[in-house]
C-alpha cells in the first residue's frame, strides 16, 4: 500500500511554483478516531475537530476518506507493515528527488498529530533514516520540540491556549498556525505572515504568527477556533 501523497492538493503545488527546487510528500490518515482504532489526534480541541481540514479539497470525496481510513487501519492493526511500506515511500521519494536535482519535504502528519520523534523502525526514526530529506509538521501538543535538525514543527494554535502561551511559542522559535476567516497583517500586535501561499513551513521567516485562511467546514461553523478579523 502506497502511503504518500506527492505534490496532490493546491498548496504543495504553489510550493513548487514558488520552490522550483522543492517536491512534497505528504501521509494523509484518518483524522481523531474516524477510523475506529485508536486516536491519531490527541491533542484535538472541539473547535478543530468541528471544522477538520479532513473536509476541505479532495478530503471530501468519499474514495479519499476511505483510503484514509484503511492506511490509519493499518497503523494500528500491523504497525509493523505501516512502517515497512511508509520506509518504502520514503526510499522512493528521496531517490526520486535526488535524481532529479529536488529537495525533498515530508510532512508526516497531513491529517493527524502523531509524535513520530517516538516511532522508529530498525532502532531509528524515519528523521535519521532519511537526513537528506527536510520533514515538517502542524501540532497541537504544546510540549512538543523538534529533538532532529532535519524537522520543522509549527505550533497549530487552538481555543484553548492564551496569548501568553503563543508569544511564549514565538520566543521558543517556534512559529504559531492560525486560522482567521480574513487574513490579517497583525494579531495581538505580532505579525502574520500568509501560510497559504505554500505549504512549506520551514520556508517561513521566523518568530512570526503563520495565517491560514477558513476552508471547508471552518467557513461556516461557528467556531473559537476560527479568528473574526472583526474581533481583532
Amino acid at each position: 500500500m502506497s502511503l504518500l501523497s506527492v505534490n496532490s492538493n493546491a498548496k504543495t503545488s504553489k510550493s513548487s511554483d514558488l520552490f522550483p527546487d522543492t517536491l512534497t510528500a505528504i501521509l494523509y490518515l484518518s483524522p481523531h478516531k474516524l477510523a475506529g482504532h485508536g486516536n491519531v489526534c490527541p491533542h484535538a480541541t472541539d473547535g478543530c475537530m468541528k471544522t477538520c481540514l479532513y473536509s476541505a479539497g479532495r478530503g471530501k470525496f468519499s474514495t479519499v476518506q476511505q483510503a484514509r481510513i484503511k492506511k490509519t487501519k493499518l497503523f494500528f492493526e500491523d504497525n509493523d507493515k505501516f512502517k515497512l511500506n511508509l520506509f518504502s515511500d520514503l526510499h522512493m521519494f528521496y531517490s526520486y528527488c535526488k535524481e532529479n536535482n529536488l529537495n525533498g519535504y515530508v510532512r508526516l502528519n497531513g491529517t493527524s498529530d502523531i509524535d513520530w520523534q517516538k516511532i522508529k523502525i530498525s532502532g531509528k526514526t524515519f528523521f535519521e533514516h532519511f537526513p537528506e530529506l527536510s520533514f515538517y509538521d502542524y501540532t497541537k501538543d504544546i510540549k512538543r520540540k523538534a529533538k532532529f535538525s532535519n524537522y520543522n514543527l509549527t505550533f497549530s494554535y487552538n481555543e484553548k491556549v492564551t496569548i501568553t502561551e503563543v508569544k511564549a511559542k514565538l520566543k521558543e522559535d517556534i512559529n504559531v498556525a492560525v486560522v482567521f476567516d480574513k487574513l490579517p497583517t497583525t494579531w495581538q500586535g505580532m505579525e502574520v505572515v500568509d501560510g497559504d501561499l505554500s505549504d512549506l513551513r520551514p520556508k517561513d521567516k521566523r518568530n512570526v504568527i503563520v495565517g491560514l485562511k477558513a476552508k471547508g467546514l471552518a467557513k461556516t461553523i461557528e467556531t473559537d477556533f476560527v479568528i473574526k478579523t472583526l474581533n481583532i
